[in-house]
């Protein structure tokens, strides 16, 4: 099992690179749907620390009567069709009846898991590993009041409770704990009922353009922002060659632009609804591109980065200041189908990243003693950076 602990109990989660499990609930359905082969406590052992959840009610069964269930699901959300809210059998609550939203999916959409099972499951795998700890990131739910409240009775003492920026909270912090967190539309939904940071319900800010963190914000604050369309008709190829240009712009975004506390997102995925998202996958993961394209795209827009930012923090050219260093980088790497061997790839980034990162600043410095004693920017191409 990965264990990410092993990195040091001191250092913040913005410190460290791992890896995030995209729609983590969907573990079958048709080839064009399907995104995992792995339960969630599979996924953790393979060293998944975020999940991206999405959570729409359904009925159990085709019956006007039937009790209502909170699952996964994966769809266009243009295409889904949602019922208003009526008062319904939860089943997920016990049997009790409350307002509930249902959701009806397109023909190519699909339910995955149940809610209860997946949190049971998070709460099982930090109960056995307890150096380690879990993000639940939910997005594009409807029902969040519901979600809140499930999620703190499941969780009880396992949930993660507190105030302040959790990129900052250390591993030490954070071990044997599960962290929610809600997109800032779930938060406006569930404030008002009591549900905060210090009840078990963080906030999730994507940054636009990297700036405006905060410190004493109550949650986790990055940039970054999934792939291609998941409808045009690009070939595969070129579906995975359009994911790569947008991330690399995203990076550099973040990397010019944010506080070093930041969290850098990055979709290493190409979900689409159509064809084989499991064949993009191999693809991507092939071995004509993990060893390279992977590692390219992590390190995209770091030398300017380091060119404009890193000489206020840290000697761009010391060894020692590896860590320093890496505070630049995306920290969570998003995938489909995720295994053992995707999982022990992204944790070495952790290991590599002094020794890459010390280089490339190496890189930089030398292009740029070069461009002033020569002139020109042509110049810095021919010492071999860009």
């Amino acid at each position: 099992m990965i264990n990410y602990h092993t990195l040091g109990g001191g250092k913040r989660l913005c410190d460290i690179v791992f890896a995030g499990s995209h729609d983590a609930g969907i573990t079958g359905g048709d080839a064009n749907v399907q995104t995992q082969d792995l339960e969630i406590f599979e996924q953790a052992k393979a060293g998944v620390r975020l999940f991206d959840l999405r959570i729409a009610a359904t009925k159990s069964s085709t019956l006007s009567s039937s009790p209502v269930m909170l699952k996964a699901f994966h769809a266009d959300p243009k295409l889904m069709h949602q019922k208003d809210k009526k008062d319904k059998t939860v089943f997920d609550l016990g049997g009790r009846k409350v307002d509930v939203t249902t959701t009806k999916l397109p023909l190519d959409g699909a339910f995955g898991m149940r809610l209860v099972d997946m949190l049971q499951q998070a709460k099982d795998f930090v109960k056995y590993n307890t150096s380690e700890f879990l993000l639940l990131k939910f997005d594009k739910c409807t029902n969040w009041a519901i979600i809140a409240e499930i999620c703190v009775r499941e969780l009880g003492a396992a949930l993660f409770t507190g105030t302040g920026s959790l990129n900052e909270k250390t591993l030490d912090q954070l071990k044997k704990h599960v962290v929610v967190l809600f997109t800032q539309k779930g938060i406006d939904e569930v404030a008002g009922q009591g549900y905060l940071s210090s009840t078990g319900i963080w906030g999730c800010k994507r940054l636009a353009d990297g700036t405006g963190y905060n410190s004493s914000y109550d949650g986790l604050q990055y940039v970054g922002k999934g792939g291609t369309n998941a409808l045009n008709g690009d070939s595969d190829m070129g579906k995975i060659a359009s994911n790569i240009e947008k991330q690399s712009g995203l990076m550099q975004i973040g990397a010019l632009n944010s506080d070093p506390e930041v969290m850098g997102m990055m979709y290493w995925t190409t979900t689409g609804l159509k064809r084989s998202i499991r064949e993009r996958n191999s693809t991507m993961w092939g071995p004509d591109n993990r060893p390279t394209a992977l590692t390219e795209l992590w390190m995209a827009g770091f030398g300017e980065a380091i060119e404009s930012r890193l000489p206020t923090y840290v000697s761009s050219t010391d060894y020692t200041n590896g860590v320093a260093l890496k505070v630049f980088m995306p920290n969570i790497v998003m995938i489909d189908f995720a295994d053992i061997d995707k999982g022990k790839f992204i944790f070495e980034l952790n290991m590599k990243a002094t020794t890459e990162l010390t280089q490339t600043a190496r890189k930089i410095e030398q292009a740029r003693k070069l461009a002033q004693g020569q002139g020109g920017g042509r110049r810095q191409q021919r010492a071999g950076l860009f």
